[in-house]
């Protein structure tokens, strides 16, 4: 009786130790086939339209090595100063236009019923402006 317990025991603490373990095993393994780079965004640049985040990566020079493909229908209205046209969702508020302009941005116009500030802003910025926990959204504007 006590060996069948103890091979109970045994049993038990060998499946335990499986449902912890494993799981932590996989969750650090790196998947190499299942890994994307919209995985790898962070908060800010999550909030960042595809095309615009396109933009900026091919403005730094990374763009290949994030193998971001934009086709020319489909490219964002950049500027010669290096400034995308774009729409930021966010509430309205004056704090919030001037982070804008503080940023290198100028407001074409704003709108409180809309939520929406449509403007040119350097590319290199716009993830610190995507950052501020107020913008929802930056998307190209029409």
């Amino acid at each position: 009786m006590t060996n069948a317990r103890s091979v109970a025991f045994a049993s038990l603490c060998v499946f335990v130790a499986a449902a912890i373990v494993v799981p932590a095993v996989r969750a650090q393994r790196n998947p190499s086939g299942d890994w994307h780079q919209r995985d790898a965004r962070t908060v800010a640049q999550q909030k960042i339209n595809p095309r615009v985040l396109s933009a900026i990566y091919q403005r730094r020079g990374d763009a290949k090595a994030r193998s971001v493909p934009v086709s020319s229908k489909q490219a964002i209205q950049v500027d010669r100063h290096g400034r995308a046209f774009v729409d930021v969702r966010a509430q309205v508020r004056p704090e919030l236009e001037k982070k804008f302009k503080a940023l290198g941005g100028i407001v074409v116009s704003s709108s409180s019923t809309y939520d929406s500030i449509v403007g040119w802003v350097p590319l290199q910025t716009l993830e610190r402006l995507a950052a501020d926990p107020t913008v929802r959204a930056i998307e190209p504007a029409q």
